[in-house]
């Protein structure tokens, strides 16, 4: 029997997540919609919830920079409790990191590692 097309889809949060929530560290959070109801319980009406998301300069310790992210101020939190932002990459699921937070492990870890080689330089990669 052959797989059929959800069985060859993206398996993680961020293949469905919207583009927007893949450019920084939201830490999992995504668009929640509702419905705000009024004082006396007869109106309903739809609206959505957006998380709270700052434009940060946040230092990295092991590639000595400091790196302007888009991040929600849940990760905020979590980056100060993990000790920075170079701990938080490594201690989160990537489910929680979405696609440019895995892009800036890679970063963090070759950058300790060794050679440094960026996600689109493919010179380098072949050396």
């Amino acid at each position: 029997m052959f797989p059929t097309l959800p069985l060859l889809r993206g398996t993680s949060r961020s293949s469905w997540l919207p583009k927007r929530f893949q450019t920084g560290l939201y830490d999992g959070r995504s668009l929640q919609s509702g419905s705000s109801i009024g004082e006396t319980f007869s109106s309903k009406t739809r609206r959505r919830w957006l998380p709270n998301v700052q434009t940060k300069r946040i230092y990295s310790e092991s590639l000595k920079a400091f790196l302007k992210l888009k991040v929600t101020t849940g990760a905020l939190r979590t980056m100060d409790k993990c000790g920075g932002l170079d701990q938080y990459l490594f201690r989160m699921k990537q489910e929680r990191l979405g696609k440019k937070g895995l892009e800036l492990r890679q970063m963090v870890s070759s950058a300790l590692w060794g050679s440094f080689v960026w996600a689109g330089d493919t010179d380098t990669m072949s050396e």
